[in-house]
């Protein structure tokens, strides 16, 4: 990673806005200075400001930063905060979370040395969160629907102290190397830092070393096997692809990749489009629908499509894992995460229709909604 990272302590009035909002997409500014020296202010930036002071942007709206700012330092006995700045191989400098200098945090030097003790499998870094893959121990491969999986955990660690450390539970498939992770509180667990010096290193080096949650993974487990019963819904297929489209539209879909062989592999916007629609069927043509869309969710949950959702978490997973920038890979997995903590639409229909198609004639709420639809 052509990245390094530098930290510092600043006085609240001593960050000067030097550059105010484009008006399109933020109320927030674009570029500020910290002690005189100018950095670009993230995202990230401004939330972790209003959670440290208990402000929103919508203070912007009647006061100037720079007024916001001096009250502050004027009524709050402690206005001092802890910066971070990122800083790429090009020279620009990112402004990342601000944080309570009395509160423990994990320096990207002191994780990146904890991770590679441990052995992380994967380690990848997207807006001052590193996110690291780790093995349990004495894992065992296990079988559903005929593919092996093996347990693993994801560590998200943020390296400017806003926010905690958290696990999420994960699946790899060991087919080809697919990492499902369960992206929703029902498969979290974060890591309290304390306060003091090198107590986040303790907390980190701590869990990487007796992390394990049997019950949690015997509940995910659960929900995949379920998945392998159970047909996915137009909705559950729906919401997938509007991930995948926004996913192309916000830059996160990889450059188009070619195997060995000279074959084109799933990469671009219609590579992954018609992988999709072969996995899910097309639904314009099952149902005669311009845009699914148009129907209301509550009909989409009962119209199944031409795969189980066990299908559809394996499609997720494989994009996520293969074919995403950071962002959108999390994104992604909070779909997978969010997919499997709940009932599925169609939950256990495998073992009462043998095929997809069965739904059109033997399921009461799928013939009314097709009824509906044929008395337009």
């Amino acid at each position: 990673m052509k990245l390094s990272f530098e930290y510092g302590f600043c006085k609240i009035n001593e960050i000067q806005v030097t550059a105010e909002p484009d008006g399109k997409n933020s109320k927030m500014p674009r570029r500020v200075t910290v002690q005189g020296r100018p950095v670009e202010a993230t995202k990230r930036f401004w939330q972790s400001l209003h959670r440290r002071f208990g402000f929103t942007e919508n203070f912007f709206a009647w006061f100037s930063p720079v007024e916001v700012f001096e009250r502050i330092s004027k009524v709050s006995s402690n206005d001092e905060v802890r910066w971070c700045i990122e800083r790429d191989w090009k020279g620009t400098e990112k402004l990342l979370g601000v944080s309570n200098p009395g509160m423990s945090i994990v320096s990207h030097e002191s994780l990146s040395q904890l991770l590679e003790q441990h052995d992380a499998e994967q380690v990848t870094y997207s807006h001052g969160v590193v996110t690291s893959r780790h093995l349990i121990r004495n894992a065992a491969e296990f079988k559903i629907a005929g593919d092996g999986f093996e347990n693993r955990y994801l560590l998200d660690t943020p390296i400017d102290g806003f926010g905690k450390p958290a696990i999420y539970l994960s699946l790899l498939r060991l087919m080809c190397a697919n990492g499902a992770v369960g992206y929703s509180p029902a498969f979290r667990s974060e890591l309290s830092l304390g306060r003091g010096k090198n107590r986040g290193e303790f907390a980190i080096e701590r869990a990487l070393e007796g992390f394990n949650n049997e019950e949690g993974f015997a509940a995910l487990r659960q929900r995949f096997e379920s998945a392998s019963n159970s047909w996915a819904s137009m909705n559950e297929a729906q919401t997938l692809f509007r991930l995948l489209v926004k996913s192309h539209n916000t830059g996160q879909v990889a450059f188009k990749m070619f195997g060995s062989d000279g074959a084109s592999l799933l990469g671009s916007k219609p590579d992954i489009l018609r992988s999709f629609r072969q996995t899910v069927g097309d639904f314009g043509e099952i149902y005669g629908l311009a845009n699914p869309d148009s129907l209301s969710q509550k009909r989409q949950r009962t119209l199944p499509a031409k795969c189980r959702v066990y299908e559809l978490l394996n499609f997720a997973s494989e994009v996520a894992t293969h074919h995403l920038q950071p962002l959108g890979q999390r994104q992604v997995q909070a779909f997978i995460g969010d997919l499997v903590s709940r009932e599925y639409d169609l939950e256990g229909t495998c073992d009462k229709f043998g095929d997809w198609k069965d739904f059109m004639i033997g399921d009461q709420s799928t013939t009314k909604t097709l009824a509906s639809l044929h008395r337009r």
